[in-house]
């Protein structure tokens, strides 16, 4: 229930400064970032093991500048 609270209070401090503009998921993104796990959910860990193992089959994925510019604009939904 801590974290509940905490995230609600963060919330409700967005919201003062002006932080209607983001999306829930913008929020909750955010709200991560500045509060991290300790320890790896099981499903970001597999997203590591399968983008090292992409890298080792040879993809070179993309290009930061590229990856950036999509997320700026939105165009990228998800990982």
């Amino acid at each position: 229930m801590n974290e509940l609270e905490s995230f609600y209070r963060f919330l409700a401090d967005q919201l003062s400064r002006g932080g209607s503009m983001l999306s829930p998921e913008e929020c909750l993104d955010l709200w991560r970032a500045r509060n991290p796990r300790e320890h790896p959910s099981e499903a970001e860990v597999e997203a590591i093991r399968e983008a090292i193992d992409d890298m080792r089959a040879g993809d070179a994925g993309q290009p930061l500048r590229d990856f950036l510019a999509e997320f700026r604009d939105g165009r990228r939904t998800s990982a």
